[in-house]
C-alpha cells in the first residue's frame, strides 16, 4: 500500500475545510437567486428553501474542496474516497436528523438553529473525515467502489435538483413546490 497522508485533528488544514466549506455553503445558499435561475448554478447550489437543497449547500462545496484539495495537494489522502463518502454521508444524515430532532421537540422552526445546524454538521463531518483517514484501513477495491459511489452521489444531487422525490425532505415549505 502506499504512504499516504492523514488529515491531522484540529491542523489548519481541519480547521481551513470547516471554515472554507463553511463560507462556500453559505454563498451557495445565495446564489441560484443571484444568478437570475441559470440552471448550470442550479446544479450545485440551492434551488428552494427544502432541507434537501440545504444539504447540498453543505455537500457540494465538500465536493469542490476536495476535488480543489486533489490538485494542489501531490500527497495521496489516506482513504480519500471512503473518507470523503462517509464525510458526505454524514452530512446528508444530521442535517435532516438535527432538523427534524429539534422541530418536534419545540414544534417550531428558528433560523438561527437551522443555521447552526449547518455549521455544526459540517463540523461533525470532519471529525468523521479524521476518523476513517486515521483508523480505518481501506483496500484499493474498497477504495474504487467509493469514488464511484461519490459520483453517484453528485449525480443524484444535480437530478434531484431537477427532478426530486414528491416527500418531505424536498418540498420548500415557503411555497409548498419541489425542486425549481
Amino acid at each position: 500500500m502506499k504512504t499516504c497522508k492523514a488529515l491531522k485533528l484540529f491542523s489548519k488544514e481541519f480547521f481551513i475545510d470547516i471554515v472554507v466549506v463553511s463560507i462556500l455553503g453559505t454563498l451557495l445558499h445565495f446564489l441560484y437567486e443571484f444568478s437570475g435561475g441559470n440552471l448550470l448554478v442550479a446544479i450545485f447550489s440551492a434551488v428552494n428553501e427544502s432541507i434537501w437543497e440545504h444539504i447540498k449547500i453543505a455537500v457540494m462545496p465538500t465536493y469542490i474542496v476536495a476535488i480543489f484539495k486533489m490538485w494542489i495537494i501531490e500527497e495521496r489522502k489516506c482513504n480519500l474516497w471512503t473518507s470523503l463518502f462517509a464525510k458526505v454521508l454524514t452530512l446528508i444524515i444530521i442535517i435532516p436528523l438535527l432538523f427534524y430532532s429539534y422541530k418536534a421537540i419545540t414544534n417550531t422552526e428558528n433560523l438561527i438553529i437551522d443555521i447552526a445546524i449547518f455549521y455544526i454538521s459540517i463540523i461533525i463531518s470532519e471529525f468523521i473525515e479524521y476518523i476513517i483517514q486515521n483508523k480505518v484501513e481501506v483496500s484499493a477495491k474498497v477504495e474504487d467502489i467509493f469514488k464511484y459511489l461519490n459520483i453517484f452521489l453528485v449525480i443524484i444531487f444535480a437530478l434531484f435538483t431537477f427532478f426530486p422525490p414528491k416527500i418531505e425532505l424536498f418540498i420548500d415549505k415557503t411555497n409548498n413546490k419541489f425542486g425549481i
